[in-house]
């Protein structure tokens, strides 16, 4: 431990999630470059104002990645809103599918971490390539999910007369 390494936990979980929409700064990032064009997103993010004038139910943040494509993704860095929530000016919007999880749990809300945890990830052979996030939450870890292949049941809620 002392070796100055951090260590993604290597005891992955696995989690089914029901849609969600997040509304947020949207960035193109390049495969080739993409350690340069996500450290550019997140500063944008953390000196922009737009972060302040999402309707967010809680001040965590997530970063998606979706609609890949050959020479890359969208990124976007935002927060988790309602289905009817109007998008202010300037922000973007997902709506993250049901879908199943292979979830990482971050030793600290850090990029290096987060960066060990998507390359650990990225060769998972079940991976879908729809919609993978992080999440930092303002109290407890970070974790990073990757879409896998599963079947998402959500069932309604029976209510007694």
């Amino acid at each position: 431990m002392g070796d100055g390494v951090m260590r993604v936990n290597t005891a992955l979980e696995t989690t089914a999630l029901p849609p969600f929409r997040v509304m947020g700064l949207t960035a193109p990032v390049r495969f080739r470059h993409e350690a340069e064009d996500v450290a550019a997103a997140w500063q944008r993010w953390l000196s922009g104002s737009l972060k302040d004038a999402l309707p967010a139910f809680a001040p965590s943040v997530y970063a998606l990645r979706h609609s890949y494509h050959d020479a890359g993704y969208t990124l976007m860095i935002g927060h988790l809103v309602s289905n009817d929530a109007p998008l202010p000016a300037g922000a973007g919007e997902w709506m993250v599918p049901p879908q199943v999880y292979r979830v990482a749990t971050l030793p600290e809300a850090s990029r290096h971490a987060a960066a060990e945890a998507w390359q650990r990830l990225a060769a998972l052979p079940e991976r879908r390539f729809a919609v993978d996030f992080e999440s930092h939450p303002s109290w407890g870890a970070s974790k990073v999910y990757v879409g896998v292949a599963g079947e998402v049941a959500i069932a309604e809620e029976a209510l007694d007369d």
